[in-house]
């Protein structure tokens, strides 16, 4: 069998906010001579890229984010049977979810849990239904789902991470990585698994980066083209082979889960920023936490994070 383990991120840009960082583990009977494994394919039709067309979408989490009273229903409709299958859990609402995929601090903003069906529209009855139906065609199909897992990394670690590092890229790559060795510690993965990673930037070789990431590794360049990077490692008597892709999260649906990971959990921990300073001061516009908005609900809050005695770089980022 092959393990494919999918990295993304989400939250590298704003103001406020954490950044996240999400991962997702799937195993298949694979063929080498067949090309590369097609899991939305496998999965259908109960898995697909939209909403309109599918019970459970996975896709880019962009593309998932809704303009309706829900904004999140999409991305917990593809999200939640996933986790659940993972950890064999079921979730009922938004702190449930975060620490069943593995978020332990929920940042300094204390907020009661919020019921899932206030978030996603369905019922307990309806989001049974779904995991079953994806854990059925997993199961006829061969597929393992190991495991999804995100962690959040909050303003107050970030800012000390810049600091440390000196920029926001290096404090990206750090995250990410030390996501990767904690799924790889778990061990739940077959020989030889492959990591796929969403290419930011317009960087191509990434030996450097890898030998300062696996130490005592060995570490041969498979393949560097403006769409892929990709390298085979070889440390303590095990192999990996890692990949830096360009829209992974649309030729891999690992990446793709990966993304929606790190975005729910992100926008959860900004619903819990927003409902505890709109408790503090009625009337607060909530923001999303990128720049330009972020500007406006900084100035809108005026010197609150003072008289709440919050530290402002528990809460605003230094880049």
């Amino acid at each position: 069998m092959l393990t494919v383990i999918g990295l993304d991120e989400a939250g590298f840009g704003p103001l406020l906010g954490p950044l996240c960082t999400g991962a997702a583990s799937l195993s298949l009977e694979f063929d080498p001579g067949e090309g590369p494994p097609d899991l939305w394919s496998q999965l259908a039709p109960v898995v697909g890229t939209s909403p309109r067309t599918c019970d459970i979408p996975v896709t880019d989490s962009k593309k998932l984010k809704s303009s309706s009273k829900l904004p999140l229903r999409n991305l917990l409709a593809g999200l939640v049977p996933f986790v659940e299958i993972a950890t064999n859990t079921e979730i009922t609402n938004d702190e449930d979810l975060l620490r069943a995929i593995g978020v332990d601090d929920l940042g300094p903003f204390e907020s009661e849990s919020v019921n899932l069906e206030r978030l996603d529209g369905l019922d307990q009855g309806q989001r049974s239904l779904r995991r079953a139906k994806l854990n059925r065609i997993a199961s006829e199909n061969g597929i393992q789902i190991e495991l999804v897992r995100a962690k959040a990394t909050h303003p107050r670690c970030l800012n000390e991470l810049f600091d440390a590092l000196g920029n926001k890229s290096s404090a990206n790559t750090t995250l990410l990585f030390g996501l990767l060795r904690e799924v790889l510690s778990l061990d739940m993965h077959r020989e030889s698994p492959r990591v796929v990673v969403d290419r930011q930037g317009g960087l191509m070789r990434y030996q450097p980066l890898l030998l300062s990431k696996f130490h005592g590794g060995t570490i041969s360049t498979v393949a560097e083209t403006p769409e892929i990077s990709r390298y085979r490692i070889e440390r303590e008597q095990k192999i990996l082979h890692i990949g830096f892709e360009t829209q992974a999260d649309a030729r891999h649906l690992p990446v793709a889960l990966a993304s929606m990971a790190a975005k729910t959990v992100r926008e959860l921990l900004m619903n819990r920023l927003n409902t505890f300073f709109a408790q503090k001061q009625p009337g607060l516009k909530p923001t999303a936490g990128y720049v330009q908005d972020g500007r406006r609900w900084v100035a809108e809050i005026g010197d609150l994070p003072e008289r709440l005695q919050i530290p402002r770089r528990d809460l605003i980022r230094d880049r």
